[in-house]
C-alpha cells in the first residue's frame, strides 16, 4: 500500500484520473472514434457498439506504454499468451469506462462553451505555422483523418464536457491533516538492520543433478522450452509516398492551376462581434423573455456594452463589453455563425433573439476583415503538393488495382505481379508474432500471416489497404511451427536451474539452523565461518533504499513487528537472485517531515482519493448498466 502512496507522490495525481478517462485527441488517430472499420463490435455499453477497430487502436496504446515503462522486461511478458489476454481486458476496460462516462456526461447535460473549445483550437501546435493558428493546414489534416471542421469540434465538446465531471472528482478530494501526518510517519519511517546474507552459490559445488531429475522437469516444464512460430514472408507495397517523390511537374502546371481556381484561394471574410449571453439554466422561457427584454432595450437606444457588463451569462466577454476574438467560419455554434455573418455594417445588431444550445445571444457586429485572394508566391508550393498528391492517387490506384488483379490471377507468386506493376519484392526474414517488422506490423496482416489456412494455402493474399496511402499483398516464404526444443538443446539450462533450486534450498536450511541458535542465544560463529559470512553492521534503513538492501529484504523488513528493547526481531528471506538473507531487526525511528514534503504528501493522498472515488463510479456504472461482449476478447 505504502508503495502505491510512494508512486502517487511522483507526479500530479490528477494524471491518474485524467489519464484513464479523458481520450488523447490524436489526429492520427481520430478516425476510429467515428466507427469506421469492421462492423464487428468488441462490446456493447447501454446499446452503444465499441468497435474492435477501437479496441485494436487502445490495445497498441496500451502496448506502447507499458513498453516504455518496462523496458526490457517487457518483450518477454508480452511473449506470454496470458499477458497479453491480461492487456487486452483492460484495454476493453478502458473503453467501457469510457463510453459509460461519456453518458453520464450526456445525461448530466454538461457543456463546454465556443469559446474555450475555439481558444484550444488555436493553440494546438499542429494546426499552427510559424506559432500561428493556419487555417489551411487545420482543414487539411481534419481531412486527412476523415473528419470536418464540425466533427472536430463536436469531439472536443465531448471530450471537454467529460473532464468536467472527472475534474469534479479531482478538485472535491481533500486530505485531512492527520491523514498526511500518519502517512508521512509510516513512509519516512526507518528500521535499524544488521543483515546475514549468504549466497546460494556457496552451496553448489556439491549438488548433484541426475539425467531422471532433468527428464523428470523436462517433462513438467515442456511448455517453458517452446520456440515461437516464425514466418518469413515476400510482399509487394504501393506506398503513395514512393510515388510522389517519382512525380515531376511541368514548369506552369502549379501557375495554369492557381489562374484556374482563384476563388479556392480567397480569404472569407473575418467577423468582430459583441454578444448578450442569457443562459437557459432551469427555465427556458424565462431566459427567452429576459433576453427579448435586453434586444428591446438596445432597440430603445440602451449601451449594448453596459447590458453585456450587467446582464450576460458569458461574463468573461462581458466584462469587455461582449466583445469576442475574430470569428471565422466553421468554428463557433452554427447558428450563432449564421446570424454573426448575415450582419452587414459595423454596429448592426441582430434583430431577433438567437438560439444556440446554451442560450439566447443578441449579437453586435463591431467590424468585418474583407477576404482577400493569396498571392501566387504564396500558395504555389501547396499547390504544387496538391497536383502531385492527385498524380499520385491516380497512380497508387492504378498500382493498386493492378497488383490485385495479378497476385489474383497467378496466386502462387509475386513475380507476375511485380513485372506488370513494377514494384519490388521485399522478402524478410523469420520472425514471430511479436518481433514484426514494418510494415507488416498491422493488425490486419498479422491475423492473416499466422492463419493455418493461409499458410497451409501458400498463396498470395488479397490486397490489404493499410491506410489511404498504402496498400499491400503478402504472401509466406517459409514457416516454422512452435514446437517444443529438444531436451538436448536445454539440458544445460535445466541443470542450471535446477542447480539453483537445490543450492537455494540448502541455504534456506542453513539459515534456519542458524537462525534457531540465534533465538535459542546460542554462539553462530562455527557456522559463520563455514560459509565466510558475518552480519552487515546495523544501519538505518527506508522503504526505498534499494541500493543498500534488495527489494524483497526491504519489504519483509517493514513487515516485521517492531522488536522489543530487550530482544531483536529475525526473520529470513529469499533475494531476488536466490541468495538468502536473515534479517536482524532492531529498532525504529521516525523522520522529520518539512512543509514542502507535507504539501506534496496531502496531494498525493488527496489524488489517491480521488482515484478511488472514479473506480468506485466506474464499478456504480458497470452495475448499472447493459454491458455486453459479442466478440471475444483474445
Amino acid at each position: 500500500m505504502l508503495e502505491k502512496f510512494r508512486e502517487g507522490s511522483q507526479g500530479p495525481g490528477a494524471k491518474i484520473i485524467l489519464g484513464a478517462v479523458i481520450v488523447t485527441f490524436a489526429l492520427a488517430g481520430v478516425s476510429s472514434y467515428l466507427g469506421t472499420g469492421g462492423a464487428q463490435s468488441a462490446a456493447t455499453v447501454n446499446g452503444v457498439d465499441i468497435s474492435t477497430q477501437a479496441l485494436e487502436n487502445q490495445v497498441r496504446t496500451d502496448r506502447s506504454r507499458l513498453e516504455s515503462q518496462q523496458g526490457e522486461s517487457f518483450a518477454a511478458r508480452w511473449e506470454q499468451p496470458a499477458f497479453q489476454n491480461q492487456v487486452r481486458q483492460q484495454s476493453l476496460n478502458t473503453l467501457v469506462a469510457q463510453n459509460l462516462l461519456q453518458q453520464m456526461t450526456d445525461d448530466l447535460a454538461l457543456r463546454i462553451g465556443d469559446e474555450k473549445i475555439r481558444g484550444y483550437i488555436f493553440a494546438m501546435q499542429e494546426f499552427q505555422t510559424d506559432g500561428v493558428f493556419n487555417d489551411e493546414r487545420y482543414v487539411s489534416l481534419l481531412r486527412q483523418s476523415g473528419m470536418t471542421p464540425a466533427q472536430f469540434v463536436e469531439r472536443l465538446r465531448a471530450d471537454f464536457a467529460q473532464q468536467q465531471l472527472t475534474d469534479a472528482l479531482v478538485n472535491s478530494e481533500f486530505s485531512l491533516p492527520n491523514e498526511v501526518q500518519q502517512l508521512a510517519a509510516l513512509q519516512n519511517q526507518q528500521r535499524q538492520l544488521s543483515q546475514l546474507i549468504v549466497p546460494a552459490n556457496k552451496f553448489a559445488a556439491d549438488i548433484v543433478v541426475t539425467d531422471a531429475e532433468v527428464s523428470d522437469y523436462y517433462n513438467a516444464n515442456s511448455g517453458s522450452f517452446q520456440t515461437q512460430q516464425q514466418a518469413s514472408v515476400d510482399y509487394i507495397l504501393v506506398d503513395m509516398k514512393d510515388i510522389s517523390a517519382d512525380i515531376q511537374l511541368a514548369a506552369d502546371d502549379a501557375e495554369s492551376y492557381y489562374n484556374e481556381h482563384q476563388s479556392s484561394y480567397a480569404q472569407e471574410d473575418k467577423r468582430k462581434v459583441a454578444h448578450i449571453l442569457v443562459a437557459f439554466n432551469d427555465d427556458e422561457a424565462a431566459a427567452e423573455l429576459k433576453a427579448q427584454d435586453l434586444l428591446t432595450q438596445i432597440q430603445s437606444g440602451a449601451d449594448f456594452a453596459e447590458l453585456a457588463k450587467s446582464s450576460s451569462d458569458d461574463t468573461f466577454s462581458g466584462e469587455n463589453g461582449g466583445e469576442l476574438d475574430w470569428l471565422e467560419k466553421d468554428i463557433m455554434d452554427p447558428a450563432f455563425e449564421t446570424a454573426a455573418f448575415s450582419l452587414v455594417n459595423d454596429g448592426d445588431v441582430t434583430t431577433e433573439l438567437v438560439r444556440s444550445d446554451f442560450g439566447f445571444h443578441i449579437i453586435k457586429l463591431l467590424a468585418v476583415e474583407p477576404g482577400k485572394v493569396k498571392a501566387f508566391a504564396d500558395v504555389k508550393a501547396a499547390i504544387e503538393t496538391r497536383l502531385k498528391n492527385e498524380q499520385a492517387v491516380s497512380r497508387f490506384d492504378e498500382l493498386a488495382e493492378k497488383l490485385a488483379e495479378q497476385a489474383f490471377e497467378v496466386p502462387d507468386s509475386l513475380d507476375v505481379a511485380s513485372e506488370e506493376t513494377g514494384l519490388k519484392i521485399v522478402s524478410t526474414e523469420l520472425f514471430s508474432a511479436d518481433a514484426i517488422p514494418a510494415p507488416l506490423n498491422d493488425q490486419r496482416i498479422v491475423s492473416t500471416l499466422f492463419d493455418q489456412d493461409f499458410i497451409a494455402e501458400a498463396l498470395n493474399s488479397e490486397i490489404i489497404n493499410l491506410s489511404d496511402t498504402q496498400s499491400i499483398v503478402v504472401r509466406i516464404n517459409e514457416y516454422k511451427p512452435q514446437t517444443t526444443k529438444p531436451l538436448a538443446d536445454v539440458n544445460t539450462e535445466i541443470v542450471a536451474r535446477l542447480t539453483a533450486t537445490k543450492a537455494e534450498q540448502k541455504a534456506l536450511s542453513f539459515m534456519s539452523t542458524v537462525s534457531a541458535k540465534i533465538n535459542a542465544g546460542d554462539d553462530v560463529t562455527t557456522e559463520l565461518a563455514s560459509v565466510d559470512a558475518s552480519f552487515t553492521a546495523p544501519e538505518w534503513l527506508s522503504r526505498f533504499d534499494y541500493t543498500k538492501a534488495d527489494f524483497k529484504v526491504l519489504s519483509k523488513l517493514f513487515s516485521m513487528p517492531k522488536p522489543t528493547a530487550a530482544e531483536a526481531s529475525v526473520a529470513t528471506e529469499t533475494s531476488l537472485n536466490g541468495d538468502v538473507t536473515l534479517l536482524k531487526f532492531t529498532s525504529v525511528r521516525d523522520a522529520e517531515t518539512n512543509a514542502e514534503e507535507a504539501t506534496r504528501l496531502a496531494d498525493t493522498l488527496k489524488n489517491i482519493n480521488a482515484q478511488a472515488d472514479y473506480e468506485m463510479l466506474i464499478q456504480t456504472l458497470i452495475k448499472a448498466a447493459d454491458v455486453s461482449y459479442p466478440a471475444v476478447v483474445e
